[in-house]
């Protein structure tokens, strides 16, 4: 399974209310006691340098010599901030995605409809991963690392319950087609998923966001004709097989 620990899922803090919260779980982890120095520019140095070397050399071969030496600073410096390796790889790895989160969720708009606030946040949060740089690399790379895997579990399962209800809200309303909302928020949170994995991959979010969309206006319902036929549109008028509506 993929570390989805970083995952952004659209969601709702409780059913009716705006717009998104975030499933940001940290799992598996002692609670570490962080001693504030004045020279806070140290850590960030440190961030920065971790960055630069699990990019440059992939997570496993990287280690704390190499980001000290990087950073420009002492073992005993690193070791004021962090336990190890893992440590900071996890504070990097939530940082980067705390961030593409807070893009994501500025796009949301209460006033529009929830398949189209789930093609926004996609948009947002594919097109900040694919120009994320060096970052792009390492949250590549650290969905198989298995120090970070456990959150990504519980997470996953976190940004499900997230997703079912803004898909129940949007069945209520009639903005989503009345099928099972949990099945549902299982074949979202999996594209969600999939789609991050290619765009870390290949950098490129167009072409996947544009699957995205005709696979998200699906959830859409159909309008039904007199006779029974559907017309090809959906009720909020989008064409199934014409062009995605932004």
């Amino acid at each position: 399974m993929y570390d989805t620990a970083g995952l952004l899922i659209v969601g709702v803090d409780r059913v009716g209310s705006a717009p998104i919260a975030r499933a940001r779980v940290h799992e598996g982890r002692e609670p570490v006691a962080r001693r504030q120095p004045k020279a806070r520019d140290t850590r960030e140095r440190l961030i920065a340098a971790a960055l630069e070397v699990f990019a440059a050399t992939g997570y496993t071969a990287a280690s704390v010599d190499d980001i000290v030496t990087r950073a420009g600073v002492t073992r005993g410096a690193f070791y004021y901030y962090f336990t190890g390796k893992d440590d900071i790889a996890r504070d990097l790895h939530a940082e980067l995605w705390d961030r593409i989160a807070s893009l994501a969720q500025e796009a949301f708009d209460p006033a529009l409809d929830t398949v189209t606030n789930l093609k926004r946040a996609f948009d947002v949060h594919l097109d900040a991963i694919g120009h994320l740089g060096e970052g792009r690399f390492f949250l590549r790379d650290a969905w198989l690392v298995p120090e970070l895997e456990a959150a990504g579990r519980v997470t996953q399962e976190v940004g499900a319950s997230l997703a079912r209800d803004l898909l129940v809200e949007g069945i209520l309303r009639g903005e989503v087609v009345a099928l099972d909302a949990q099945a549902m928020a299982v074949a979202v949170t999996g594209l969600f998923e999939e789609a991050t994995l290619h765009v870390l991959s290949s950098g490129e979010a167009g072409p996947t966001v544009a699957v995205v969309h005709r696979m998200l206006d699906s959830l859409r319902p159909v309008r039904v004709q007199g006779d029974g036929r559907h017309d090809g549109v959906t009720e909020t008028g989008a064409a199934p097989h014409g062009e995605v509506t932004p």
